[in-house]
Order: C-alpha cells, then structure tokens, then sequence
C-alpha cells in the first residue's frame, strides 16, 4: 500500500450485554474507535425498547468511548411482520426517526447503527426512504450508519439481502458496515472464507465508496452435528477448550485461511470451524488492500485474545 492511500481506520465493535464483553470492554475501551452496542429494539409503534447496560454505558463514558447504538428489530418475535409495519407506514417510520433522534441527544450518542434483519425483499423502496430520512434528519450532527448483509452481486429478490440496495444506501449513510460472515450456517463450514470476503468486497466497492465501508469480520466460531442444522455459537476460548476436551487436532485451513476441527460426542460426528488471530489477519489485510474505512467485529467478549495485537501492529 502506497503513502497516497494510507488513513486511519477505525476499530469499532459491536457489544452484547454479557459478563465476558464487559470484562473486555473495560481492558480495551480505550482501544476501541466507536463501540456498537446492541440495546434498543423498535416496536410495532416507533418506539424504542430500552435494553442498555449501565454499567457499560458508564464504562464508556469514563473513556470518553463514543457510542453508535444500534436499533435492532428483535425485540419482537415477529420480526418480519414488525419490520414491514414500521417500514411502511410513513406515520411509524416518522416516530422511529424522532425517538432515534431524541435518544442519540438525550445520552449524547454520536450516531445510531441500523441493524434491520428478515427485511422483506419487497419492501426494498421503503428501506431505502427511511435510510433517507433518517439521514436528512439526523446530519450532519450525528453519524448515521447501517449493517448490510453480505452481498456478491445486486439481487432484489433474495429473502435475506434483497432489501438492502448498497449503491441508495451508500448516498445516505456515513458508513456501511459489510457483514462479511455467516457464509456457511445450515450446513457446515467456514464462517468467513477468505475467499468468500473477498468476492463480498469486490461488488461491494463497485456500489459503495471504499472509505464509507466497515469490514464486518467475525470473532466467533460454530459447532454443527456432522448432518447439518442450526449451528450452535462458539468463542474463541470455547471452541479451543471443546477440541482440548475431546483431542481434536485443531487444523488451520489454508484456503479458507480459517481454523476447525472436528470431534465425536455420544456417537455424534461434530464439525468446528472458527476464528482465530491468524484469519482474522488475513482478513484485515483486505481492509488494508481494499483501502477500506476500518472494521466492525461481531462481537466483543467472543475474541482470540492475540487479535488486538494483530489489530496494534496492522490497522492503524
């Protein structure tokens, strides 16, 4: 990378309530760019559901930790049903908005961070209004962002990402955050191939302006039964004590450029793979070729301790 393309990259992470992304968030707070905390859910009116912690709310204040809080929409169940109401009723859309803004200057937020799941793929006009208004209400006083699932080509009809139009999307944020994961999850395999993130990347930089995406990278891992089905969510630590337990060698893929192992418990053929220091370098080095804005990792509390080290001596 030359000196003309060289800028700081921020190290922002998403934050879930739990005893283990405390503890984290208290030794690297200071570490930390902006801190994405998942606590406000919509409902069905346009309200926000309060699901903050304070003890980390505090934490972050006293080391001046700016925060983006993300609105999510799984404080219901019904998440599709809920998302389409609020998406397309001008009326709860306009709530939203308002109680989005009350909240970020009532606890002197910098931003907010969209987090809408299970959109309906036909309600892609209606998500790109609200990004919209929610822009030209909110800058230029406060960073409006949104997490977009990984796409590798435009296609409106896709159950999962066919609401996210990155190239409108991009006109009217600060920043994506590009979920560059999950790409194996009912069947077994790796989390975020390296491979997999770099065709993410390379549509995504022909829709969106490089400086303007986050690299959404994971710092977790799944365990899935030999036949397939609903993973079951690994950190780091777990997933190295689980193969220690069992005597699983653990393997480090050198295409997917990932780690796994499997290991057999009460007959049943169990299939690992995860994240560790050494893929999440790999990865990061795209953020550096790619001349990306900086990184968003899921989540805080679930990391190979080494990777602020990798982070110290690559990201910035």
């Amino acid at each position: 990378m030359n000196d003309s393309n060289c800028r700081y990259r921020e190290n922002n992470w998403y934050y879930v309530s739990t005893r283990q992304a405390l503890m984290d968030l208290e030794i690297h707070a200071h570490e930390i760019d902006f801190l994405l905390p998942f606590w406000y859910g919509i409902t069905e009116k346009g309200t926000l559901v309060d699901q903050s912690q304070l003890e980390a709310l505090l934490l972050a204040r006293r080391n001046n930790l700016p925060i983006l809080a993300i609105v999510h929409n799984f404080s219901d169940p019904q998440m599709s049903g809920l998302i389409h109401e609020v998406l397309t009723t001008p009326k709860v859309r306009q709530n939203l908005i308002l109680a989005i803004e009350n909240l970020l200057i009532t606890q002197n937020f910098a931003g907010v961070n969209i987090d809408f799941e299970f959109v309906p793929p036909e309600d892609r006009p209606y998500m790109n209004t609200f990004i919209k208004e929610l822009y030209c209400r909110l800058s230029p006083g406060f960073r409006v962002t949104i997490s977009v699932p990984a796409q590798v080509e435009d296609n409106p009809q896709h159950p999962f990402s066919g609401a996210f139009d990155y190239g409108t999307l991009s006109q009217f944020a600060d920043q994506l955050y590009v979920l560059a994961y999950d790409e194996h999850f009912s069947i077994p395999g790796p989390v975020a191939s390296i491979g997999f993130v770099k065709r993410v990347l390379d549509y995504a930089v022909t829709k969106i302006p490089p400086n303007k995406i986050k690299l959404g990278m994971a710092v977790y891992g799944y365990d899935w039964v030999e036949t397939g089905g609903m993973p079951r969510t690994l950190s780091y630590q777990t997933a190295v004590d689980l193969a220690r337990q069992y005597g699983a060698s653990i393997k480090y893929d050198e295409e997917a450029q990932e780690s796994t192992f499997t290991y057999t418990a009460g007959g049943v053929r169990h299939i690992v793979w995860f994240e560790d220091a050494r893929s999440f370098s790999a990865k990061l080095a795209l953020v550096l070729r790619y001349n990306l804005g900086g990184i968003g990792v899921w989540r805080l509390g679930l990391e190979d301790p080494r990777i602020w080290k990798v982070i110290r001596e690559k990201l910035i």
